[in-house]
């Protein structure tokens, strides 16, 4: 590696303390050493800060929050406490593998245009409550990704993005008023002028468990990501093919709404999101062909 940059990793943390210990070792085993760890503690009541206490490593960063905060805030004051040239964000919950900065800035030490690029992100595995593998996320971008993000969707994982932070610092940050699509919005302002540089090695551990998504986080999840990317393409000057993008990444996330809230049997909810977006129930026909076809070929 020619160039060592400087990395903070944040950690926010609310009574996570489940599996907290696996996320620090994983960063701690990091062969890539030019990190720091801001740890920020959102006023948590179980084990949390004991834990984070008993690493004796003078490049972990531990706050306490004065106030308990959402979490779009907490990450907010957590990067204003940030040293590095690169930010990024490990959840309490997942995983690196002990590669995940060193291939990240090898990749970005062999590409010409390195000032170009405001995002590195590489491929996710996802695991269950016990860190077993049951699936595998493929899909991924290097170059002018924006575009890519309206019409494909979200394709990465938070806990597989590394930030340059000057760029993050210009566009703006977490849209505290987010809740849900927050996320996906610092990826759409990191990327519309920079270029992002995907490693072809699956390198983030996304856990999947029973507090992810419950069913009403379900309901409010895609109505906030309806929204989201309706006020975008309003506010931004869109072209048609852009547009329609947009309009069919709604649809076949509306056809999987459909499923997931009937398969909870969460019928109120599902009412609501089908009368509140008829336009979107257009495709669903399609869409549910679409899924059907593809569960059958996984089986």
């Amino acid at each position: 590696m020619i160039n060592t940059p400087k990395v903070s990793i944040i950690m926010n943390c609310y009574n996570s303390d489940e599996y907290l210990k696996i996320a620090i070792d994983s960063a701690m085993n990091q062969t890539f050493k030019n990190w720091e760890l801001v740890f920020w503690d959102n006023q948590s009541t179980d084990e949390s800060a004991n834990i984070v206490k008993s690493y004796n490593d003078e490049r972990i960063k531990y706050f306490y929050a004065p106030v308990h905060t959402p979490l779009g805030e907490a990450r907010n004051l957590a990067i204003e406490k940030a040293e590095g040239e690169w930010v990024c964000i490990l959840d309490c919950d997942d995983i690196w593998h002990e590669d995940k900065l060193k291939s990240s800035f090898d990749m970005l030490d062999e590409y010409k245009h390195k000032d170009e690029v405001s995002l590195l992100y590489s491929k996710t595995i996802y695991i269950n409550e016990k860190g077993e593998e049951f699936g595998r996320f493929h899909e991924h971008y290097s170059g002018r990704i924006h575009d890519l993000l309206l019409e494909k969707g979200d394709f990465i994982f938070i806990s597989s993005a590394i930030f340059r932070k000057d760029v993050l610092d210009k566009v703006g940050k977490i849209d505290v008023n987010l809740h849900y699509a927050e996320d996906y919005d610092v990826l759409l302002k990191v990327t519309k002028d920079y270029s992002a540089l995907c490693i072809d090695k699956f390198h983030t551990f996304y856990r999947v468990h029973s507090n992810n998504l419950t069913n009403t986080k379900v309901y409010e999840y895609d109505v906030e990501n309806f929204e989201f990317l309706n006020k975008y393409v309003k506010d931004n000057n869109l072209g048609f093919n852009l547009k329609k993008a947009v309009f069919l990444e709604n649809s076949k996330r509306m056809t999987a709404s459909i499923f997931k809230l009937f398969t909870k049997k969460d019928y109120s909810n599902l009412l609501k999101i089908i009368s509140g977006y008829p336009q979107y129930l257009l495709l669903s026909p399609y869409y549910i062909l679409y899924f059907l076809v593809r569960k059958f070929r996984k089986n």
